[in-house]
C-alpha cells in the first residue's frame, strides 16, 4: 500500500509541475480580463502582475494606459509590450501626480524584465519641461530600482518625463540596459551606491539638463557601444563619475556625440574617486576630449576627438540603430530636418559685393540641394531665382535687389536612405547692399582651398615691427583694414577653428586700398567627408556586380582589423563611399568566386575605376534557393498568444546583416509592418540557422508575413518573405492541449488505482 502511494504522489507530481514549470502569460488590454479604463490604468497592470508567479510574463497589448500613480513590480515577472511604437504608459497630469513619485516602482525584488514599450512622461514638449520647476527632476523616475538584482531592461523608450529614465541605489546589482532611447528631465541612467555589475549598451540617450550617466560608488560598470547626445544650450556630460570606489569602469566604443560641457568626467563637488578602469577606442565628435578622472588609475587609448563626420560615420550602428537604418531613432544629434544657419530666420541683411551667404546644417547628410524663392508664399519655377545640388553647407546666391526671399533645403538622410526638408520653409529680407569701402589699407576675402567656401569667424591679423591691428571675418569671409600710417612692408596672417595656420603674407601699403585674398587648408581631422563612386570593371570594361569592396584607413591592418568601410556593387559594378580627400585608402575588391584584387586608393576625385581580371563562368554558381533558405511556424500559448518563429540559413556561411521584421500583407501586395519586436531582429554576422522570435496576440484566423533580408556575397541582396497563417480556433488559456490531456490521463489514473485500494481493504 506504501508502494502504491508513493506511486500516486509521484503521478500528482510530475501533474502539478508539468502545469506550472512553463511561465504563463497574463494579457492586459481591451477585452482580458485587466481591460483599460482609460484613467488609473496602474491598477490593473499592478493586479497582473500581483497575480502573476514567477517566470510569468505580463503581456502589455498594444494600446494606450493612462496611469496616475507608479507599477509596482514583483520578483520573477516580465513587463513586456508590443513594441515602443504600439504600447504606451503615459503619465496623467504629471505635475500633480508624479511630483512625489516615480512611474515604474521595483523595491527589493530579483530576476525581472521590462521591455518593449514607450514611457510618456506627459509634459508634452521640451519647452514646458524647460520652464517647469527643478522640484519635478527628482522625482517621476522611469524605472526605479532599489536592493534589486538580476535586472534587464531592453528595448524602451521614454519622452518628456521629468525624472532620471533609470535610477538605481542600494546595492542593486546586476543589471542590463540595452536597445534603450530616452532624453528625460535629468539623467538618463543614475547609479548610486548601486553595488556590482551594471551593463550599458546599445542605447540612444541625450541629456537634458545634467549629464547623460552619472556614477557613484558603484564596481564593475561597463559602457560601450552607445550614444550620447545634446542639443544646444543643454545638457552637461556623457558620463559623470561623482565619487566613491568605482573600480571596473570601462567607457568604450562610444561615440560622444555635439557634448555641450564635458563627455566624461569627475566633478570634485561630489567627493573624491578611487578604483581602476579603460576608456578606449571612442569618438568624442563635436565635444570636449576625455581628460581625465580625478583619483582613479584610468587607461586611456584609442580615443579621437574630432568635428569630421567622416570620422564619426562608422560608428552609426551605436545607439539603436540598426545596419540597414530601420530604427528611426536620433543618432547622433537628433536633428529631423536641416536647418538653415544665415540668415537666420525673418531676419533682414544686406548683399555683399552682390551676393548673400547662405549656410544650413543637417548632420546625417552628404548631398544636399538649395532652392531661392522671391517669393514668400509661393514656391513654384515661377519664383524659383537659385537652384543648386551640391555636397557643401553653405552658397553664395547673386541677387541684385531688395525684397523678401525664402530658402527650401533638402538634405539626403543617409541614415535612413531618404530626402528630408526644412519645414517651413526659412524667411529673409534683403534691403540695402555693402562692399569694401576703399580706404588705405588691405581688404580681401578668406576662403577654404578646397572648396572655395567663405570662412566665417576667422581671425586675420595684420602687423609690422611697431604696429599691429586684429579683424574677424563676417559671414562671406571678408575682412578689411584701414592703415592710417601709409605706405610700408607689412605682414598678414590668417587662423580659424579647424584649419591649418596660414602662412605669414608680406603685403606691401601703396597708400591706397591693397586685395589681398587668402585660401587656408583645413587640418585634417577636420576634413569633410567625400562622396566616391567606385566602379569594378574588367580588362574589357564589362561592369561587375555582386563584388564586396573593402577599404581600410592607413593605419589598419589588412589581415588582422575589418575594413573601415564595406559595400557591394550593384548591377552598375558600382558602389559608393564617404572618404577623406588627400588620405591613401587601402582597397580590396572579392569577386563573386573568392577571387581578391589589392589596391591603393587618394579620393580626391569623385569617381575612379578598380580593374580586375574576368571572374570565369559564373554559371557554376548555385542556384540560391540550394544555398539559402528560410523557414517561418508557431506555436500556441493560449488562445489570445502565440509565438512565431522564422529562421534564415546560408550554408555557405556568407551571408552578413541578417534583419526579420513581422508584418501583414494589405490587400496581398504591400507590406505593412506590425511594430512587434522580435528576440532577435538584426544579426551582422549569422552562422549556422539564425531564428527570430515574436510575441502576437488576437491572432486567431489571421496571416502574418515575416520579411528577411540579408546581404550575401554570392548573390548580393537577399529578400525573402514567408507567411504563417492561424486557424479560425481557440486553445485553453494556461499551457498546451497535449500537456493538459497528459495531466488529465495522470489523475485519471491516479483515481483508479486508489479506488482499486480502497477495495482492498
Amino acid at each position: 500500500m506504501n508502494t502504491k502511494i508513493l506511486f500516486i504522489s509521484f503521478l500528482l507530481f510530475i501533474c502539478f509541475f508539468s502545469a506550472n514549470c512553463s511561465g504563463s502569460i497574463i494579457n492586459v488590454g481591451p477585452g482580458t480580463s485587466f481591460s483599460p479604463a482609460g484613467s488609473d490604468d496602474q491598477n490593473i497592470i499592478n493586479a497582473a502582475i500581483q497575480s502573476a508567479n514567477s517566470g510569468d510574463t505580463v503581456q502589455l497589448a498594444s494600446t494606450t494606459f493612462h496611469i496616475s500613480s507608479p507599477i509596482i513590480m514583483k520578483s520573477g515577472v516580465t513587463l513586456n509590450g508590443n513594441g515602443i511604437g504600439a504600447t504606451v504608459i503615459y503619465c496623467d497630469n504629471p505635475s500633480s501626480n508624479f511630483a512625489t513619485q516615480n512611474i515604474i516602482n521595483c523595491n527589493g525584488i530579483s530576476d525581472i524584465v521590462i521591455s518593449n514599450f514607450l514611457i510618456d512622461g506627459g509634459w508634452e514638449s521640451l519647452s514646458k519641461m524647460h520652464s517647469a520647476s527643478n522640484k519635478y527632476r527628482e522625482h517621476e523616475k522611469g524605472v526605479y530600482l532599489s536592493g534589486c538584482s538580476n535586472v534587464v531592461i531592453h528595448d524602451l523608450k521614454m519622452q518628456y518625463s521629468m525624472g532620471d529614465f533609470i535610477f538605481c541605489k542600494k546595492n542593486t546589482s546586476n543589471v542590463q540596459v540595452y536597445n534603450t532611447v530616452c532624453k528625460p528631465g535629468h539623467d538618463s541612467f543614475d547609479a548610486w551606491s548601486a553595488g556590482d555589475g551594471i551593463s550599458i549598451f546599445n542605447n540612444c540617450w541625450g541629456t537634458f539638463i545634467n549629464s547623460c550617466i552619472k556614477i557613484h560608488n558603484t564596481k564593475n560598470v561597463q559602457i560601450y557601444r552607445n550614444t550620447f547626445y545634446t542639443d544646444t544650450g543643454s545638457g552637461n556630460a556623457g558620463v559623470e563619475v561623482m565619487g566613491g570606489e568605482v573600480t571596473g569602469l570601462n567607457i568604450y566604443d562610444n561615440i560622444f556625440s555635439t557634448l555641450q560641457l564635458n563627455t566624461i568626467y569627475h566633478d570634485s563637488a561630489d567627493g573624491a574617486c578611487s578604483g581602476r578602469g579603460t576608456v578606449s577606442n571612442n569618438i568624442f565628435y563635436n565635444s570636449p576630449g576625455y581628460d581625465g578622472i580625478s583619483g582613479m588609475d584610468i587607461a586611456s587609448t584609442g580615443n579621437i576627438v574630432t568635428s569630421s563626420y567622416s570620422s564619426s560615420r562608422g560608428t552609426k550602428n551605436n545607439g539603436y540603430v540598426a545596419n540597414n537604418g530601420t530604427r528611426n531613432l536620433p543618432v547622433y544629434n537628433g536633428s529631423v530636418v536641416p536647418s538653415v544657419t544665415f540668415p537666420a530666420k525673418g531676419s533682414t541683411i544686406s548683399t555683399v559685393n552682390g551676393d548673400v551667404s547662405i549656410s544650413w546644417t543637417y548632420l546625417n547628410a552628404t548631398s544636399y540641394f538649395i532652392n531661392v524663392y522671391n517669393s514668400t508664399s509661393q514656391f513654384d519655377s515661377s519664383h524659383l531665382i537659385y537652384s543648386l545640388n551640391t555636397s557643401q553647407t553653405s552658397a553664395n546666391v547673386p541677387i541684385s535687389y531688395t525684397g523678401s526671399f525664402a530658402i527650401k533645403i533638402g538634405a539626403h538622410d543617409d541614415v535612413h536612405n531618404s530626402w528630408v526638408y526644412n519645414s517651413p520653409v526659412s524667411l529673409f529680407t534683403v534691403s540695402g547692399k555693402k562692399s569694401a569701402t576703399v580706404y588705405p589699407g588691405a581688404y580681401g576675402y578668406l576662403t577654404d582651398s578646397t572648396t572655395g567656401q567663405p570662412v566665417q569667424s576667422a581671425v586675420i591679423k595684420l602687423s609690422n615691427n611697431t604696429w599691429n591691428c586684429t579683424q574677424i571675418t563676417d559671414v562671406d569671409g571678408l575682412y578689411q583694414f584701414t592703415v592710417n600710417s601709409g605706405k610700408g612692408t607689412y605682414c598678414l596672417t590668417a587662423s580659424a577653428t579647424g584649419y591649418l595656420n596660414g602662412p605669414e603674407l608680406p603685403v606691401n601699403m601703396t597708400g591706397t586700398n591693397t586685395e589681398m585674398n587668402i585660401k587656408i587648408v583645413k587640418a585634417p581631422d577636420y576634413l569633410e567627408p567625400h562622396y566616391v563612386k567606385l566602379y569594378v570593371c574588367t580588362d574589357s570594361n564589362e561592369k561587375v556586380p555582386g563584388c564586396e569592396v573593402q577599404i581600410y584607413a592607413p593605419n589598419n591592418d589588412l589581415g588582422n582589423e575589418k575594413p573601415n568601410f564595406c559595400a557591394w556593387t550593384n548591377n552598375d559594378g558600382r558602389a559608393n563611399f564617404h572618404l577623406t580627400q588627400g588620405v591613401t585608402y587601402k582597397i580590396v575588391t572579392i569577386t563573386l568566386d573568392g577571387q581578391k584584387y589589392t589596391s591603393t586608393l587618394i579620393p580626391d576625385l569623385d569617381q575612379y575605376t578598380i580593374t580586375i581580371p574576368p571572374s570565369g563562368d559564373t554559371s557554376a554558381i548555385p542556384a540560391m534557393q540550394t544555398v539559402i533558405s528560410t523557414n517561418c511556424t508557431y506555436k500556441q500559448i493560449n488562445n489570445t498568444a502565440a509565438y512565431i518563429n522564422a529562421s534564415y540559413y546560408d550554408s555557405s556561411s556568407q551571408s552578413s546583416n541578417l534583419t526579420f521584421l513581422l508584418g501583414t500583407m494589405s490587400d496581398g501586395k504591400t507590406f505593412v509592418p506590425s511594430g512587434i519586436s522580435g528576440t532577435n531582429d538584426n544579426v551582422s554576422n549569422p552562422i549556422g540557422v539564425v531564428t527570430d522570435s515574436f510575441i502576437v496576440t488576437n491572432y486567431s484566423g489571421k496571416t502574418y508575413t515575416v520579411k528577411i533580408t540579408a546581404q550575401s556575397q554570392t548573390y548580393g541582396a537577399v529578400y525573402k518573405t514567408v507567411n504563417v497563417s492561424f486557424p479560425d480556433s481557440n486553445v485553453p488559456n494556461v499551457g498546451s492541449t497535449d500537456m493538459s490531456n497528459f495531466c488529465v490521463l495522470i489523475l485519471i489514473i491516479a483515481g483508479l488505482i486508489l479506488s482499486k485500494t480502497r477495495k482492498e481493504h
